[in-house]
């Protein structure tokens, strides 16, 4: 969606960026509870822990840099743009379209127990 959107010069994709990332880092966090239950249960390894624990940390590093790239577009587009307010106000205000965005991104991307 990041290069796509960087790509295309689309804003309107890059604004569905930064509700995926947040939804990555409540996914990947519920994972994590997940495998430590596994573990108490011995079901997992402390050697596979390591392993698991470094691919979700990547996968929100990846999450994070594809939202770097939609801010600097958005920021692009206008000349007093200030990014760390922009992304304060995204998330305290949780517009309608990033509820929006943030809900059809829950609905498709769901943990299953």
């Amino acid at each position: 969606m990041a290069i796509d959107s960087f790509l295309n010069n689309d804003l309107e994709l890059a604004a569905k960026i930064e509700p995926l990332e947040e939804l990555i880092d409540n996914l990947c966090g519920e994972l994590k509870l997940h495998h430590v239950q596994r573990l108490k249960k011995s079901i997992c390894s402390i050697n596979s822990s390591f392993v698991f624990n470094d691919i979700l940390n990547d996968y929100e590093r990846i999450a994070d840099h594809c939202s770097n790239i939609a801010v600097a577009m958005i920021a692009l587009e206008s000349d007093s743009f200030d990014v760390q307010a922009y992304l304060d106000s995204v998330k305290q205000l949780k517009t309608e379209t990033y509820a929006k965005y943030f809900e059809t991104f829950s609905k498709k991307y769901v943990i299953e127990n």
